[in-house]
């Protein structure tokens, strides 16, 4: 059922190594080993014509590795399909190890997981890639466009509320024509007390 593959000894090779060795429409599984600390398992992401659909651990252990003594032999991934691929998509599969610290290595399939694949396959496979980029730039786009909304309605709840403080202040410091002239004074320091707040309820505006 697995893959009977050697682990590599050469000392030059990249930190992460593993394989898939189980691809069918089903079922993925495979192992992957972080060679410069072995007792810390890797993250494996699993896509789907380019979307993530899952996330695991590489931690199930794994009778193969522990017969070549690699590690602690607990390095293998395994996940469902649920329902499965449809027939012949497998190569729509892409399975990415990731270390601790953001290392990524694609896993390649081995043995009976890895099938040829036509010229017409890999052309389809980065076509759905780019669709679901497309879809994922999308969903993007709706966020910032909500999100732009939301600011814009409390831009205008703050602006109409300095409106408001502004008339308010304009209609107190208009004194009556009959009153003394001394009202004016009154008038113009009530005037440019107005304008102040508007001017603080401005910069508040803008600042946050």
């Amino acid at each position: 059922m697995t893959d009977q593959t050697p682990f590599p000894q050469i000392a030059k090779e990249p930190r992460l190594y593993g394989v898939v060795d189980v691809l069918r429409a089903d079922r993925v599984a495979g192992w992957v080993i972080d060679r410069t600390d072995a007792a810390r398992c890797a993250t494996v992401e699993l896509r789907r014509e380019g979307r993530l659909i899952a996330t695991m651990t590489a931690n199930r252990p794994r009778k193969d590795l522990e017969r070549q003594a690699v590690g602690t032999g607990s390095y293998g991934f395994a996940f469902t399909f649920d329902p499965p691929l449809e027939e012949g998509m497998e190569f729509t599969v892409a399975v990415t190890a990731v270390s601790h610290d953001g290392v990524a290595l694609l896993l390649q399939p081995v043995g009976a997981a890895a099938k040829p694949i036509s010229a017409e396959k890999k052309a389809l496979g980065r076509i759905l890639a780019e669709l679901a980029d497309l879809r994922a730039d999308v969903g993007t786009l709706r966020q910032d466009a909500a999100s732009a909304e939301e600011n814009r309605a409390r831009f205008q709840e703050r602006l109409e509320f300095v409106q408001l403080r502004l008339e308010g202040g304009i209609s107190a410091a208009e004194p009556p024509r009959s009153e003394p002239g001394w009202l004016a004074g009154v008038a113009v320091v009530g005037a440019l007390l107005a304008i102040g707040s508007l001017a603080l309820a401005l910069f508040s505006l803008w600042s946050g």
